[in-house]
């Protein structure tokens, strides 16, 4: 009763979040002013001494965006613990740029977890130095000016956020990885728990015919299956349950899922995004899942469109170890960043 009830409030609060942008009536997207995002760019560069520098931007040419990932590990950039708190803040200031409130403090909240997890590993006698929040990098390739081309990358354990502008524009702002360990944690806050709640509200609101084209599989994946160094065409066919075969408040709820990935960045782009998802139909968008319906059991689904898939994957740590990604076929910032260089630049 209590999962109707939610799913029930749901559709109400989707199908007025929602509505304006996936109704046939949409309006065209409004300028995005990247301005600030070049700014901000630009006077975190500014702020730093030359060694420092020398680690925080490379060339527009090099691999290096390409080279996305979430592990706990040191990345090419400047670490926040190798800045000063004044440089910490501009580094901020680039985030508050791209991101949403909503998306920056899902940011911080996965960074704290950080300190969590030491704590929790530390005590079990293992050796957690590699739980640091002081190990997330922001990495400026190019030259960030307003009108400018440049690409930026922000990323550590459970974060990778890439943006490219080009000519003053932001073309791309995936791979976006956003994950959560644990999932819930002792006090019960959970990062990415909309994620979660939304998806089973979607699926309590289908009918038994639909739940069997939604559910693909009993067993869960062990992971996101784009991850890093997957081409978005190893997902194959889209699977699952689609759009056209949804009533509109099915639709509603779905497309507030899809839109809490989206305004992870700040309000102008996310708008951009989904109204490019609105532009290229919705007939195909497919709602797809896997693994147990009950919470606490390893679970997995995706929402996969016509140039990109969103996939969310809760199975590691007893499934209390949440991986979201939202990748897109022809814009993911590596693919991007190598289209520039060979028609602006003849490299190959």
């Amino acid at each position: 009763m209590q999962a109707r009830l939610a799913a029930g409030i749901a559709v109400l609060l989707a199908a007025t979040a929602g509505y304006a942008v996936w109704a046939p009536a949409a309006a065209a997207a409004p300028a995005v002013p990247t301005e600030p995002l070049a700014r901000a760019a630009a006077a975190f560069l500014a702020a730093l001494e030359p060694a420092q520098r020398a680690l925080a931007c490379q060339p527009l040419g090099t691999a290096e965006l390409e080279r996305w990932n979430f592990v706990p590990g040191r990345y090419a950039g400047l670490e926040l613990g190798a800045m000063t708190p004044p440089q910490r803040e501009l580094a901020r200031a680039v985030l508050q740029a791209l991101l949403s409130t909503t998306g920056l403090a899902k940011v911080r909240a996965i960074e704290d977890l950080e300190n969590l997890l030491r704590s929790t590993e530390s005590a079990q006698g293992q050796d957690a130095s590699h739980r640091d929040p002081d190990r997330y990098a922001l990495l400026l390739l190019g030259e960030p000016s307003p009108g400018g081309t440049f690409a930026l990358r922000y990323q550590g354990h459970h974060v990778s956020l890439q943006a490219v502008v080009q000519n003053g524009v932001l073309v791309g702002s995936t791979p976006r990885f956003l994950g959560s360990n644990p999932h819930a944690g002792p006090t019960g806050t959970r990062v990415l728990g909309a994620e979660e709640d939304l998806a089973r509200a979607f699926l309590w609101l289908l009918d038994e015919a639909q739940v069997a084209k939604a559910v693909i599989s009993d067993t869960a994946p062990a992971d996101i299956l784009l991850g890093p160094g997957v081409r978005p065409a190893a997902l194959g066919a889209r699977r699952g349950v689609a759009w056209r075969d949804l009533s509109a408040g099915q639709r509603a709820v779905l497309w507030r899922l899809l839109e809490v990935y989206a305004h992870v960045l700040r309000g102008p782009f996310a708008l951009d995004e989904l109204l490019r998802v609105r532009a290229e139909g919705l007939d195909e968008l497919s709602f797809a899942w896997a693994g147990s319906r009950e919470r606490g059991q390893g679970h997995y689904y995706r929402i996969h469109g016509v140039h990109f898939a969103v996939e969310y994957d809760c199975t590691q740590g007893g499934a209390n170890h949440v991986h979201t990604v939202w990748r897109d076929f022809a814009r993911d910032s590596g693919d991007l960043l190598r289209r520039h260089l060979e028609e602006q630049h003849g490299r190959k």
